[in-house]
């Protein structure tokens, strides 16, 4: 098992992607990306998140408790690779 099919095994510094829009209320839609900080699923089911414009760095997000059914880990797959293209060009002007 590892942590593109297991969310507990998330490292600090990994890219997720958010699957649904349970955070919309504070600027989160599905399909943001953000850098995990501390991964605290086992203990109480959470990670940790920082979600920020790719361009200007300015945060959308600082620190939020984003649960561990509402991500994924990005991979360095291509479908993986598009979706982070998809999240800039959201921001792009």
């Amino acid at each position: 098992m590892n942590k593109y099919k297991n969310n507990a095994l998330v490292e600090e510094m990994d890219a997720i992607i958010l699957l649904n829009d349970n955070y919309a209320d504070q600027g989160l839609f599905k399909g943001y990306i953000g850098a995990v900080m501390s991964n605290f699923i086992e203990k109480y089911g959470f990670v940790v998140a920082d979600f920020y414009n790719p361009f200007t760095g300015k945060s959308i997000q600082p620190v939020i408790e984003i649960k561990k059914e509402d991500f994924r880990v990005i991979s360095g797959s291509v479908a993986d690779q598009k979706l982070v293209k998809e999240f800039k060009d959201l921001f792009r002007k």
